[in-house]
């Protein structure tokens, strides 16, 4: 065989091998699955609402500073355990927070468990020593969920979206932050605008939602694919950042002093009647619609029905979904970002080429352009119902990510949130039936750079074949 024909056979194998290795990674999740029957008729048993006044209390929180500050009493506040799951925890500044704040907890004898997305793991903590460090640290456990291994192509898609912080039998975190400076604390001007909700329990019992996050937590925590890291040797590198976390926990105090004031979580939080949990599936693959088929029914429920979600990527089964509740339903509006502002790229290019399919459903659209992007995930029903955690409407959230949302019926809460998407609306511009923009008193237009707008248009091209992974 000549020089030349070797090349080619060398070549053609390997544009072969590439063929079919992303074959491997995208045919799995071509074909969207449907909803089982059990599925729809569990969530049909399932009463949302409550005529009596539950034992679990809620607070809305919706600043990045005290999320962060939230985060660092309940760690103080533990007795027996804490549990954290993030998609993404990095080494900047509020994660060395969180690091140093779980490490001296465990100081103190309290077990804590870490899980943490594949993505992230192979990102962030593979070999970090920040993230060695804690995990050397006696009573903390971290596992990584579906850690990113490229003999297993057909599982990269798969991750883990869930974001919460349990403690003890007492309270817990959830929502759409994750544990960087993008959503915690004031470190950086980059920041993204994000909601969750501190559920305290008041009277622990096998019905509270805090122990359905508990229950679930366990199942992700021993799937096979929640894999330990572990930390094999003890570096210089790695002990001199245990030994810079330590001397970091004795710093926070003085930046954060409302971290080791006792707290009166009853007076902090307002009441509810009910708090229920909804998840999608948790195995790492193409998942049944769950959680969209569960949204969309608690949906209909109401006349009035108003989402947050930092972008909109939907299937053909998405839009027909909201045409149909929309034609059922009196009022139906989303509150997203305007593309300008957006932190996503590539959910801002897909608006800029679906927005007329979007529309076409009847949904009215609220682009909103604050000081900074919105991660928000909410939704709310009528004046009662509210709903928070991690979902984002897009195809990734409905048929390939772990996620997890709170309902909660509590007129207080409800009328909380609705303040402020009233608030929000003024900050936008929304899409009339004549097909003209309105917008809102707040609404400033920015003119988009001539880098963003080539980076843009070269996205718009890139997004239509592999809109289905975004």
């Amino acid at each position: 065989m000549t020089a030349k024909k070797r090349s080619f056979v060398i070549v053609a194998g390997f544009l072969f091998f590439l063929a079919v290795y992303l074959m491997a990674a995208v045919c799995p999740y071509l074909n969207h699955k449907e909803v089982s029957q059990e599925y729809k008729n569990q969530i049909n048993m399932i009463d949302f609402y409550e005529e009596h006044q539950g034992s679990e209390r809620v607070a809305y929180v919706d600043d990045n500073t005290e999320a962060l500050i939230l985060r660092l009493q309940m760690i103080e506040m533990a007795q027996e355990e804490i549990i954290l799951s993030t998609f993404d925890f990095n080494g900047d500044e509020s994660g060395k927070d969180m690091m140093s704040a779980l490490m001296h907890a465990a100081h103190r004898g309290v077990k804590v468990k870490v899980i943490v997305d594949g993505l992230s793991g192979f990102l962030d903590l593979r070999g970090n020593e920040w993230f060695q460090a804690l995990a050397l640290e006696e009573g903390v456990e971290i596992r990584i969920y579906n850690p990113v291994n490229l003999l297993k192509p057909w599982q990269l898609q798969a991750r883990l979206h869930d974001k919460y912080l349990i403690v003890d039998d007492t309270a817990y975190l959830l929502g759409g932050r994750n544990t960087t400076d993008l959503f915690l604390g004031d470190y950086s001007s980059s920041k993204n605008i994000d909601r969750e909700l501190l559920v305290y329990e008041q009277e622990p019992s096998e019905a509270s939602s805090l122990m359905q996050v508990r229950e679930y937590f366990q199942q992700i925590w021993e799937l096979e694919c929640s894999r330990d890291y572990v930390c094999e040797k003890e570096t210089k590198k790695i002990a001199d950042a245990r030994t810079a976390l330590e001397k970091r926990y004795e710093k926070l105090p003085e930046l954060y002093p409302e971290m080791l004031v006792p707290q009166d979580w009853e007076a902090r939080t307002m009441e509810t009647d009910k708090v229920t949990l909804l998840s999608n599936p948790i195995e790492p693959e193409n998942k049944a619609p769950n959680m969209w088929y569960a949204l969309n029914q608690l949906m209909k429920t109401g006349e009035q029905v108003t989402v947050y979600t930092p972008y909109i990527i939907c299937g053909e089964e998405m839009y027909q979904d909201l045409e149909q509740l929309c034609q059922e339903t009196e009022q139906v509006e989303i509150i997203t970002n305007d593309v300008t502002s957006g932190a996503n790229p590539w959910g801002c290019t897909d608006y800029m080429n679906q927005k007329e399919n979007i529309w076409a459903t009847g949904v009215t659209v609220y682009e909103y352009l604050g000081a900074h992007s919105s991660h928000t995930k909410a939704v709310l029903v009528d004046d009662t119902i509210s709903v928070v955690g991690s979902y984002n409407m897009d195809m990734r959230s409905t048929y390939q990510d772990t996620e997890l949302m709170l309902v909660v019926d509590s007129p207080e809460l409800n009328q909380v949130i609705r303040k402020e998407a009233e608030h929000d609306k003024t900050y936008s511009r929304v899409m009339t039936s004549g097909g003209m923009y309105e917008y809102g008193e707040n609404y400033e237009p920015r003119e988009m750079s001539w880098k963003k707008k080539i980076y843009y248009g070269i996205f718009r091209v890139i997004t239509v074949p592999i809109r289905k992974f975004l």
